[in-house]
């Protein structure tokens, strides 16, 4: 007769006649032991202990089941996510977000281009670049204006009385300004100390102490702030410049520029590269003003470039 197991009588396997009656396969136990410390008399005991599992429990594989599908499913779900990241779906919320970040990246960048041009043109009205460059046409260095070939200055002299071959002028009469005062490098310009000429075309020419490698020219005029019409109708507009190394060569053309009466009082202009020249003869023509037709003012006329080490 067969050994009986009192768990399965237990739980319902035989019926009164002691015939099994359920059939399904027994999974055998996994048998962990687990050991358990004592002590007695200071001695150290190890006490074994078995446990018993079954992976036979009811309803297990129906939890596993579930288990997996919803994992699976969770894992479909995410690989759905990633899929719509990579796809059209958010590349319009993306684009959205790029497109606002460069465009607020964009008007800051021209706000801040707007606050440097400010900072500059004050900059620039306050220390000049002619200020930051050697000026060779200076009265002190041995600069001199070549009378023959420089415009009569505004106002001519008018004598009142002559007697006796001399000729007498009325005591009130303001001093005529000669271009001389174009070689003094006056700043800041102040209003009436200029050189004036009549009608808008003119021109004056300066024989440099030393010969020099020209680069710049530097133009000045009062701001309109500062004249006593609040105009600059006598400003120069257009002019050239020209020069050569002694008197007796023909004149060499470096370039011709426009003075901004909207720009700072003092502008400096750079000679082309390939009109930089060896000079110490430089001729400043005018080919017209801001609307003057009785006469042109300059304030001020420099040379800039470095000494050119020759022998001459």
């Amino acid at each position: 007769m067969l050994r009986k197991s009192s768990r399965l009588q237990s739980t319902g396997y035989y019926n009164s006649t002691g015939e099994p009656v359920i059939s399904y396969k027994e999974t055998l136990y996994r048998v962990f032991k687990r050991r358990r410390f004592h002590f007695r008399n200071g001695e150290e005991l190890h006490l074994e202990h078995d446990i018993c599992t079954s992976d036979a429990g009811p309803g297990f594989g129906s939890t596993k089941r579930k288990t997996f599908l919803l994992i699976l499913l969770l894992f479909s779900f995410g690989l759905l996510f990633s899929l719509a990241i990579f796809t059209s779906i958010p590349s319009v919320i993306m684009t959205n977000i790029f497109t606002t970040s460069t465009k607020e990246a964009r008007k800051q960048l021209e706000e801040l281009q707007s606050e440097l041009a400010s900072l500059k043109e004050q900059f620039d009205f306050l220390v000049p670049v002619a200020d930051r460059l050697p000026n060779f046409a200076l009265e002190s260095l041995g600069a001199r204006i070549i009378d023959d070939k420089t415009s009569e200055s505004y106002p001519p002299d008018k004598p009142l009385l002559r007697i006796f071959g001399f000729t007498l002028s009325c005591p009130n009469q303001r001093p005529r300004i000669t271009p001389r005062i174009l070689l003094e490098g006056r700043a800041p310009m102040l209003p009436g100390q200029c050189w004036a000429f009549g009608g808008s075309q003119g021109q004056v020419s300066i024989e440099l102490a030393q010969y020099i490698t020209i680069s710049h020219v530097s133009l000045g005029h009062i701001p309109q702030m500062l004249s006593p019409d609040l105009t600059v109708s006598s400003a120069p507009r257009k002019f050239s410049v020209f020069g050569n190394q002694h008197a007796e060569d023909p004149v060499i053309y470096l370039g011709t520029f426009q003075y901004d009466p909207k720009g700072g009082p003092l502008q400096t202009f750079k000679i082309a590269e390939s009109n930089i020249s060896v000079v110490k003869y430089v001729t400043l023509r005018i080919h017209d003003n801001w609307g003057n037709s009785q006469y042109s003012c300059i304030y001020s006329f420099r040379v800039h470039g470095k000494l050119a080490w020759h022998e001459h």
